[in-house]
């Protein structure tokens, strides 16, 4: 068994440890996320949790919040809504402050109809001038 004698590994892990989270931030990391789908395969309904990072509402900035599925064809297909709201909040370039949300899509598509089972999705979350994308499924009932 070998043991480390001095101060310069405690010192490098005491070092490590103590730095606040913000100092340890990849400057390339997420402003916001779009977390996986529940359920995903979806099974009529899914919630869709998203985060956006405190950064981006620095000096009372507000960001411009859209969540939509999209098709393979990639045309949009739907918007989702704010779960737990008393007035129905569309996201479709809504302005919205930073933190944690659950968006409800209730797996239909424009006009109303259901959307096709079995079938591949995409949805897309864009604050400001970024976004990325999920990968969502549909499976019979």
């Amino acid at each position: 068994m070998r043991r480390f004698v001095g101060p310069g590994l405690g010192l490098l892990l005491g070092w490590v440890v103590v730095l606040p989270a913000t100092a340890q931030r990849s400057p390339d990391a997420p402003a916001f996320i779009l977390e996986e789908p529940r359920p995903n395969p979806v099974l009529p309904a899914a919630l869709v949790p998203f985060a956006i990072a405190s950064e981006v509402c620095r000096r009372g900035h507000t960001p411009r919040v859209a969540l939509r599925v999209y098709n393979v064809f990639v045309q949009p297909v739907a918007s989702l809504r704010l779960r737990d709201r008393r007035t129905v909040v569309v996201l479709d370039s809504v302005p919205l402050g930073c933190g944690r949300y659950v968006a409800l899509w209730d797996g239909t598509i424009a006009g109303g109809t259901r959307a096709a089972s079995p079938g591949i999705y995409y949805l897309r979350l864009s604050v400001d001038d970024r976004s990325t994308a999920k990968k969502v499924i549909i499976t019979p009932p």
